[in-house]
């Protein structure tokens, strides 16, 4: 019986007495600065690419572009999604309108087109143009009439959203938005 009082009596005294943890020599850390997350660059919405020859071989003359959606309405009462391509190389600028779906025929337009951008600073540019892109169709602001002058200059001087509304004589109406962010970088590159 001794021995089962003698046991815990014998281990509350050493636990009692156990010597102090060494004391550590290490000099604590100063806290860190969390590092600074550089972001990735936005992706420019404004794709440089060359132009190729009928063959497929590339040629050294670049354009950029730009490919959104939109809407439309024509006098027929017709509403639906346009997709747009917007192209500019040196010395024009073409707006490609497709109704409803990008495998539909390009839109032509026969007669005056006018076409009016709204930046996001409330300033307006309106253009004219009567001829189309190319043969099948499409919109040209053409350096003849100063409108592509202009219109560089204007989207130069945007930020972010431009509002662009397409009206031409048969009453259709196109609106779809550009983006301003990357253009003077495309522009440079052509």
């Amino acid at each position: 019986m001794i021995k089962k009082i003698l046991i815990p009596i014998l281990l509350l005294a050493v636990s009692c007495h156990s010597p102090e943890p060494p004391v550590s020599t290490a000099k604590p850390k100063a806290p860190s600065k969390p590092k600074a997350v550089t972001p990735k660059p936005a992706v420019n919405p404004w794709v440089v690419k060359n132009y190729t020859k009928a063959g497929g071989e590339t040629t050294e003359r670049k354009y950029a572009r730009f490919d959104t959606e939109g809407t439309f309405s024509d006098q027929d009462g017709s509403n639906g999604k346009v997709y747009v391509t917007f192209m500019l190389n040196k010395e024009n600028a073409g707006i490609l309108l497709y109704k409803s779906s990008k495998s539909n025929p390009l839109e032509k337009s026969t007669g005056t087109v006018i076409i009016k951008m709204k930046n996001t600073k409330g300033e307006e540019i309106e253009l004219t143009s009567s001829r189309g892109w190319n043969k099948t169709g499409g919109i040209l602001i053409e350096q003849n009439n100063n409108d592509y002058s202009r219109f560089r200059i204007f989207m130069l001087q945007s930020e972010g959203t431009v509002n662009v509304e397409i009206r031409d004589e048969s009453a259709a109406v196109y609106n779809f938005n550009i983006i301003a962010t990357g253009f003077g970088d495309s522009l440079g590159q052509i």
